[in-house]
């Protein structure tokens, strides 16, 4: 019986693991209107429910062992959750390690970072290139990640592609191109823009810091002996493309001859203020524009629509006008031989995920392949980045159960031991078979649906509110200590505002089921039958062995180990493998003092959320008598999909009418942008509850897991957005 339990449980977990996993695929698909997704999301709640029955089996065979072991037979003692983390750890190290064999191309490339400062820009030509200076002003600093492929030598110079993301992403995010540019023999550098990521200038110059790196490259002969510096390239996405395209009209210098860059890839940016410079490009070009991008709707005036914008392209080359009046996608107009070939692609993908698209990242390495003469062999369709993406999402995956196993293992430890044996009476459920009244079932299901409308409704309402109240705004040229991560104070709005109505609802329902409770027996002239007010005793941290303040203490003590022994590591698999952990959208980077004081504003704010759920799902849904895994099911649903049918409203509408939904708001302000932040928040949102559960069970209070897992996902975030902080 023992071993039949253990393979139930390794097989839920994994049910669970698989679930999380096609969750996000789905996703993906439905931004890329792959009609696919169904059979994702099909496929991940059959996972779920899989995994909930096995679960659900595996409790009803405990009596039976307990029972067993009662009676003198042979139970395992071994330490469960000890053994538990171990393999968790030996995972995410394992798993990093198949992703550092995915990033360097089976090792054939080296991948390593560096800081560049302003002394580095300094330090050759005086930071000038043909008399121009392309130096940094500020004494801050820009991360890097540069890959060289062994092909690359002093003998053998190699082609050099410069890799730019976009607003809130960090270099990380780009890692497919140059894991695939590095694989076919170009030397790539990629770069944390202003406020992004590891860099800490937080100003856009430079073309966002992009030019400072390339001046430093090219200049710099002594370090970079393996670069040809007469095959320099460029990419960006999204307001990376704008500034790619301004690093390559910057340092044009009349001719394709002298122009340091030779061939720019312009992503998911088609501004005209973007436009204005291709006349004066002297290199080969290539824009690219997603079909489905949901910023189009802002592009539709006489000077700004797409095909204004694509017209222009073709036709101002090298300050000369050509007379194309059709713009054909895919095709190769002017010479590369004298920088003036230009192609214009059109995926069917939309702008967020745009980068991870197949076609358009096959698209980019053609471009780069020819307009360099890079010489490889491999198609651009041939790619195998997302080996490293799946290995992150699974050490991820790994890292959450290490904690959770951790927390299981400390508090079987005598110091925290007596933390939970004081939570015990406040632990005890309602007896399973006792009658709901109708009055309770109809409060309940209404408090859900409810607050899960509100959810919807109030998001991006709450994201405009945020654009007018906190000085960052809108605009990045406005620097604060003040809540500086300007697109996560509409999450720090939506976070408080509907964590403090989940919170009044939760009391103020259970006050008034008491009174309906009350005036029913009153009426029907008997006497009330005992109502359960054990769901307030949840939110108690009681005094056992020790006092409540040192039980309070050991649970906060608990949340920080949790956080630390999470971000640790990261740091480790990051120092050791230069992997993190992410699929996609969600991930974990290692943190810096940038994220570290961010985060400290940010926390203490969205507890409130956090602790809000963590009270509901063990003080209410878990004390409707169900099973384990309906409870799960129903707290993980019903704090996502709300959130999930902002994205379902936003995109049908775009599907079918041509502009997202959520485009302009109030008073013209743009908020696309905070849509797109919903594809990893609502992923976030639905394991949040059953993370919650989880911890409530080990600990027995619902404080611990509310705080610790609020650290860590809201460093998550902030990690992978932006964050205007002048701190250096």
């Amino acid at each position: 019986m023992e071993k039949k339990i253990k393979a139930m449980k390794a097989a839920s977990v994994c049910l669970y693991i698989l679930t999380f996993i096609l969750m996000v695929v789905a996703a993906c698909c439905f931004a890329l209107s792959n009609k696919i997704y169904f059979l994702f999301a099909a496929l991940a709640l059959a996972s779920l429910v899989c995994g909930f029955i096995i679960t659900d089996k595996r409790q009803n065979l405990e009596p039976a062992r307990e029972a067993a072991a009662q009676a003198g037979a042979k139970v395992s003692k071994k330490p469960k959750a000890l053994t538990v983390m171990c393999v968790a750890f030996v995972l995410v190290f394992l798993f990093g390690f198949i992703a550092k064999c995915f990033e360097t191309s089976g090792f054939s490339v080296k991948v390593s970072d560096f800081t560049l400062t302003k002394e580095m820009t300094l330090s050759y030509n005086g930071g000038e290139i043909n008399g121009k200076s392309f130096a940094m002003k500020n004494d801050t600093s820009y991360s890097v990640t540069m890959y060289v492929p062994s092909t690359a030598t002093e003998a053998n110079p190699a082609p050099t592609v410069f890799v730019l993301p976009g607003f809130t992403r960090t270099k990380a995010t780009m890692a497919q191109y140059c894991i695939e540019l590095s694989k076919r023999g170009a030397v790539v550098f990629c770069l944390d823009p202003g406020g992004q990521g590891g860099t800490t200038e937080t100003s856009t110059t430079g073309a966002n810091g992009i030019e400072f790196l390339v001046q430093y490259v090219y200049n710099n002969t002594d370090d970079f002996k393996f670069v040809d510096r007469s095959r320099f390239g460029a990419v960006g996405h999204s307001a990376g493309g704008g500034n790619v395209c301004t690093l390559a009209a910057d340092m044009a210098f009349g001719s394709y001859e002298e122009s340091i860059i030779k061939a720019v890839y312009i992503s998911g940016y088609i501004k005209v203020s973007s436009a204005n410079k291709y006349a004066n490009l002297r290199s080969n070009a290539a824009l690219s524009y997603a079909y489905y991008d949901e910023g189009a709707f802002r592009y539709q005036t006489d000077t700004s629509s797409f095909e204004v914008i694509t017209r222009r392209f073709i036709n101002e080359v090298n300050n000369s006008k050509n007379s194309y009046d059709d713009v054909i996608y895919d095709y190769g107009y002017g010479d590369m031989a004298n920088g003036t070939y230009r192609i214009i692609h059109r995926e069917n993908i939309n702008h967020c995920f745009e980068m991870y698209d197949r076609i358009s990242i096959a698209n980019t390495i053609d471009f780069f392949n020819e307009t360099l003469a890079m010489g490889s062999p491999l198609k651009g369709t041939c790619q195998t980045w997302l080996g490293k993406e799946i290995c992150n999402g699974l050490a991820l995956a790994a890292a959450f159960t290490f904690v959770i196993s951790l927390c299981a293992f400390l508090v079987k430890l005598p110091f925290f031991a007596s933390m939970k044996e004081a939570q015990q009476k406040v632990m005890a459920q309602p007896d399973p078979h006792a009658r709901k009244s109708v009055a309770h079932k109809v409060i309940f299901w209404f408090s859900m649906i409810v607050t899960a409308v509100i959810a919807c409704l109030d998001y991006i309402p709450l994201a405009n509110l945020s654009i007018n109240i906190f000085p960052t705004g809108n605009s990045s040229s406005v620097y604060t200590f003040v809540f500086p991560a300007r697109m996560i104070n509409a999450i720090l709005l939506w976070a408080v505002i509907n964590g403090a109505i989940g919170l009044v609802i939760f009391f103020g329902t259970t006050i008034v089921e008491y009174f309906i409770e009350k005036a029913r027996a009153k009426t029907k002239g008997v006497e009330m039958e005992e109502f359960d007010w054990g769901k307030f005793k949840t939110v108690k941290i009681c005094s056992g062995k020790s006092n409540a303040l040192v039980n309070t203490l050991k649970a906060l003590l608990m949340s920080l180990i949790m956080f630390c022994s999470f971000y640790l590591l990261v740091f480790v698999s990051y120092k050791l493998l230069h992997q993190d952990f992410r699929f996609m959208l969600v991930s974990a980077a290692p943190i810096n003092a940038r994220m570290f004081v961010t985060a400290i504003e940010y926390i203490p704010l969205i507890f409130v959320f956090y602790i809000s759920n963590s009270i509901r799902v063990n003080g209410s849904i878990a004390r409707e008598g169900w099973k384990e895994w309906k409870v799960l099911l129903v707290g993980a649903l019903a704090n996502s999909i709300g959130l999930a049918f902002i994205l379902l409203i936003n995109y049908v509408c775009y599907f079918t009418q041509g502009a997202p939904f959520y485009g302009y708001w109030g008073n013209g302000t743009e908020i696309w942008l905070y849509v797109n932040m919903v594809f990893a928040l609502v992923v976030m949102m639905f394991i949040l509850p059953i993370f919650n559960r989880l911890l409530y069970r080990i600990t027995g209070n619902v404080w611990t897991g509310a705080l610790g897992w609020c650290m860590i996902f809201i460093m998550m975030t902030i990690s992978a957005s932006v964050s205007y902080i002048p701190m250096y």
